[in-house]
């Protein structure tokens, strides 16, 4: 029995020693680069300060991507909040009245585009397209930016 604990334990330090190396030559040679592609984080709708307002009744979105001929569906899963004039009790109730169509109107645009279309676009121009619709559809003010808590990918 020691001596199958001896063959495991230098079979554990070897498979050790070449992940470390491994490891150390991809950053020395420059072909790593930690954090890269991750999502940067926007602000919870509590950190919202000043006469602008979070409007965070939306929940949570999971739509389908479009799926083409050399990628399958996706599920893209979602939590939006809108910042807008939090003096306007007549616009927070158009909002609240319309929040279910602009959830239709979010889950469209995502199931109208592929996976690889929205990576390619980025979240800021998948931002600034949105916000121009939602506004199209509202009639007693604008929303001054869209924030998502949750943009994941499920494959």
């Amino acid at each position: 029995m020691n001596k199958i604990n001896k063959v495991l334990l230098s079979i554990l330090a070897g498979i050790i020693i070449i992940i470390v190396a491994l490891s150390a030559i991809a950053v020395c040679t420059k072909n790593v680069h930690p954090g890269e592609g991750l999502r940067h984080e926007d602000p919870l709708p509590k950190s919202v300060g000043g006469t602008k307002t979070a409007f965070n009744h939306i929940g949570q979105i999971r739509a389908f991507t479009r799926e083409n001929e050399k990628s399958a569906k996706s599920v893209l899963v979602l939590t939006p909040w809108f910042e807008y004039d939090g003096n306007d009790k007549a616009f927070y109730e158009e909002l609240d009245r319309k929040h279910l169509s602009l959830k239709a109107l979010l889950t469209k645009y995502f199931s109208n585009h592929t996976k690889a279309e929205l990576l390619k676009k980025g979240e800021s121009q998948i931002k600034s397209e949105l916000k121009a619709q939602i506004n199209e559809n509202l009639v007693l003010g604008k929303i001054s930016e869209i924030y998502f808590n949750d943009y994941l990918f499920l494959d």
